[in-house]
């Protein structure tokens, strides 16, 4: 039996998708409709990650963006933003953030330009350490990512790595593309900016990988439920 078969023998499969990009005004053409459910895959929830390459150098725009379009979607979580050169402190933008929703906050530092140890993040980091938020980074650093789980507690979600930490607090977004599945993985599938709907994107994840309970939505609990103990 193939994985796809393997695969089509559930009667129910089931994602909550870590990275999502709806909501930014950069992917306006993309125009499919939003499906959560088509045959036997469901899409229980979809993060919202507002990290884009062609944001304003503060690069909040996109949690804005998100926030206007997600605020009648039950189905949709979001995430913050920050960068250190942002012209409004973290001080300001984290907390104005927080009160709009999130449940994490997302770094980008190769297309923004910074380092995980910029002085300004130290905010950042203790704000989510204090209340309980997920640290997301893409593209991040090894050494950076240590030093931050010796200093602080929070548990961290890494896109796009090429490392794996042996920290249970750590998680790694996984795709269709993936070649590698690591240990605490967590679907994400990137969409739209692969070209795919949510459901394609799943489709496509399936093609390559057998479905894993674990990696489609229950590592995402595990990673709340322990976020919030």
């Amino acid at each position: 039996m193939s994985r796809q078969e393997s695969s089509r023998s559930y009667k129910e499969i089931r994602f909550i998708d870590f990275n999502t990009h709806y909501g930014i005004k950069l992917y306006g053409y993309f125009k499919k409709e939003i499906k959560l459910k088509e045959d036997n895959i469901e899409i229980n929830k979809i993060v919202l990650n507002p990290a884009y390459k062609y944001s304003c150098e503060c690069c909040v725009d996109g949690f804005y963006q998100q926030y206007l379009w997600s605020k009648d979607k039950a189905f949709a979580l979001r995430l913050g933003i920050y960068n250190p050169k942002c012209r409004i402190s973290p001080q300001v933008e984290i907390p104005r953030q927080f009160e709009k929703g999130i449940i994490g906050i997302v770094l980008h530092p190769t297309h923004h330009g910074f380092s995980l140890l910029h002085n300004k993040l130290q905010y950042v980091y203790e704000f989510i350490d204090k209340k309980k938020l997920i640290l997301v980074v893409h593209n991040a650093v090894k050494e950076e990512i240590e030093y931050l789980l010796d200093k602080y507690n929070f548990n961290v979600v890494l896109i796009d790595s090429n490392f794996v930490i042996n920290d249970k607090r750590v998680y790694y977004v996984v795709n269709y593309q993936s070649r590698y599945i690591p240990p605490r993985a967590i679907y994400g599938s990137n969409s739209p900016y692969n070209s795919l709907d949510l459901i394609e994107s799943a489709r496509e994840y399936l093609r390559n990988h057998e479905y894993d309970e674990d990696i489609g939505y229950k590592n995402f609990l595990r990673l709340i439920y322990e976020t919030n103990a």
